[in-house]
Formats: C-alpha cells, sequence, structure tokens
C-alpha cells in the first residue's frame, strides 16, 4: 500500500525514556496490528443460550457468568496487547511472564514495581503502549497543523 508515493515501513514504534541515575532506561512500544496469536490462546466468551418457544434460542448477554467471563477476557486481551507491543523493547526479559499462559500476562505491574519503576512511570509505560497502538489526539493535532501550514497558498511576488 502507498499513500500520495509514500511507502510505509511497518507498524509506528514509540520511544520513551526514563531518566535514572545508573542511565536512561529506553522503553519502546510498537502498534500491535493485529490480535491473531492472543485469538489463538484466547477464545472470546460465548453467552449462555436461552430456549424459546418455537425450538429456537436467544443468547443470555445479562448472565453474570457471561459478564465475568467477558471483563476476563478484556482484561487479559490488554495485559497481552501491552506485553506484545513491549516486545519492541530491545533485552526486554519478563521473569513471571509466560507468553502461552493468559493467568501470568498481568504480573508487567508487579514485575515493573519490583524493578523500581514507580506509580507514574509504569503509567507512563501504559500510556506509550497506548499511543503506539493507538491515536493520540495531541499528535494528531499537531500533524493536523504542519499539514496545513504546508498546504497555504504563498503569496505570488
Amino acid at each position: 500500500m502507498k499513500i500520495a508515493g509514500k511507502i510505509f515501513s511497518g507498524p509506528r514504534v514509540e520511544t520513551l525514556v526514563l531518566p535514572r541515575q545508573d542511565g536512561d532506561t529506553v522503553i519502546k512500544a510498537r502498534a500491535v496490528l493485529n490480535f491473531d496469536d492472543f485469538d489463538v490462546i484466547c477464545k472470546e466468551p460465548k453467552p449462555p443460550l436461552k430456549m424459546v418457544p418455537g425450538g429456537g434460542s436467544i443468547p443470555l448477554l445479562t448472565d453474570k457468568d457471561y459478564a465475568k467471563k467477558l471483563e476476563l477476557y478484556a482484561e487479559r486481551q490488554t495485559h497481552w496487547m501491552i506485553l506484545r507491543s513491549l516486545e519492541a523493547t530491545e533485552g526486554l526479559q519478563w521473569d513471571t511472564i509466560d507468553a502461552t499462559n493468559p493467568a501470568t500476562w498481568g504480573n508487567y505491574r508487579k514485575e515493573m514495581t519490583d524493578a523500581g519503576f514507580s506509580f507514574a512511570e509504569i503509567n507512563m509505560i501504559v500510556r506509550l503502549v497506548i499511543d503506539a497502538c493507538g491515536l493520540n489526539q495531541a499528535k494528531i493535532e499537531e500533524a493536523t497543523k504542519r499539514f496545513l501550514a504546508g498546504q497555504e497558498v504563498q503569496p505570488v511576488v
């Protein structure tokens, strides 16, 4: 795919540099382009069905067990996205996270805390992932201003 002749070189990567006394720490987050690998490991929960007169059935979307399963699914999807995005960070290794075990994916916050990252730093790292994977309104506005500034008609002298 090209836009105005521009060839794209892959997903967006965002960088965060955290100052530390023993040297700056560089964290990178890459946009997650699809959830295919996640879908193999975690199947989306299906609501139970209620039989209705005439032999049909309808999904019980308000079922409490279904709601809990759906909440856990969404939480794991978010954790997976964060971990997958942070794979762009050179040399990042987790001690308690197993990529094939969704029950371990939420450990990233504890591991970061144990490594000495503050609550605010961890939130900045998560925000970095969100910026890489989503849209940051401030950055969109900056890019729009640059584009529009380049479109202004120059007076003829």
